[in-house]
């Protein structure tokens, strides 16, 4: 905050010096765009009318507000909160036609700082470079390996595929919307009501399609937490699902994240992921998950995969994942995907 600044001008009447009158005005401190500003300036009741003279920063034509009395020493002038904008306002007083407070040709700058909401948009809009909307997509071929059940070996491994479109809206805590679609299909150990022909223990088809909605909510600065919410077509019917992800840090910067997922008949996971995004334009991040997907009868595993992005050209970024996963310390198998997003 700037040091106030008392200014005090004598204007001398025609009577000569002992009819001088003292005009007192301290400009505010500290000025917020979007908001009204009070000038007030101390003088006698029997001052001639004071008008404070008021532009944008840079302008050349100057809006006259009147001063109205507050009380037998004060008078104030309002400010409209239209006018008071980045990065300043420039302004003069006058008392009757004599300036009393800086001139027109010198008029005094009053530095107007953005809401901290705006402020906080004008970072997220510089890193992300104004691109507010994003098209991704990604797949990715999960294998746990094939168990020996007996003499059988049964395959265990699926593929996951999602496509989605969002928004920036910057509107805090709202940050941004997404809307998207998930295709899962894989064969594993049979459900216990599947029916195996001729060998048992045998193979079954899991897996599912659905549609989401998801909400990107962040109060705090830095601080963002992921909410989707999914409807879901099973081989048993129509269902519900849902995901979370609380993330410390921009998701294509250095950042820690934690959540879980739940797909009705299908399964649910947990994850922890830490990413960094100290090599420009080539974030990283490593990931461990537990998991019993593509079926919810299904052992839990754990997954650990790793994943590398590159942008290609402005706003086009290409990734890879590579990884393990594992149902039992005996038999494990290969994650592999790849995605593509585009920002504009």
């Amino acid at each position: 905050m700037k040091t106030p600044m008392i200014i005090a001008v004598a204007i001398v009447a025609a009577a000569g010096p002992a009819s001088a009158e003292i005009i007192r005005h301290v400009p505010p401190g500290d000025v917020e765009a979007g908001k009204p500003i009070e000038l007030v300036a101390e003088a006698p009741a029997q001052t001639p009318t004071l008008v404070a003279h008021v532009r944008a920063h840079g302008a050349t034509a100057y809006k006259s507000i009147e001063m109205v009395r507050r009380d037998d020493a004060h008078w104030v002038a309002v400010v409209p909160a239209e006018t008071v904008e980045p990065p300043a306002i420039d302004y003069y007083l006058v008392a009757g036609d004599q300036p009393v407070f800086a001139s027109p040709d010198w008029p005094h700058m009053m530095t107007v700082r953005a809401a901290p909401e705006d402020e906080r948009r004008g970072r997220d809009l510089m890193r992300i470079k104004s691109r507010r909307s994003k098209v991704s997509t990604m797949g990715e071929w999960v294998e746990y390996g094939r168990a020996k059940y007996g003499d059988v070996r049964i395959a265990d491994h699926y593929y996951r595929i999602e496509g989605d479109f969002s928004y920036r809206l910057l509107v805090y805590p709202l940050e941004e919307i997404r809307v998207g679609g998930t295709y899962m299909l894989g064969e594993t150990f049979a459900s216990p009501d599947q029916m195996c022909p001729g060998v048992d223990p045998c193979e079954g088809s899991a897996g599912m399609k659905a549609g989401w909605f998801e909400l990107g909510l962040a109060a705090i600065e830095g601080v963002r937490l992921d909410a989707r919410m999914i409807a879901m077509a099973t081989a048993d019917g129509f269902n519900v699902g849902g995901r979370g992800e609380a993330r410390l840090g921009a998701r294509e910067a250095s950042h820690v994240a934690v959540g879980a997922e739940y797909l009705a008949d299908t399964g649910a996971s947990g994850f922890f992921r830490l990413g960094w995004g100290t090599v420009p334009r080539l974030p990283m991040a490593a990931t461990v998950e537990v998991t019993n997907l593509p079926a919810s009868h299904r052992e839990t595993g754990v997954r650990l995969y790793y994943d590398v992005a590159r942008e290609v050209a402005p706003g086009v970024r290409l990734g890879l994942r590579v990884g393990y996963a594992a149902r039992t310390q005996s038999v494990a198998g290969f994650t592999g995907g790849a995605g593509a997003s585009v920002e504009f």
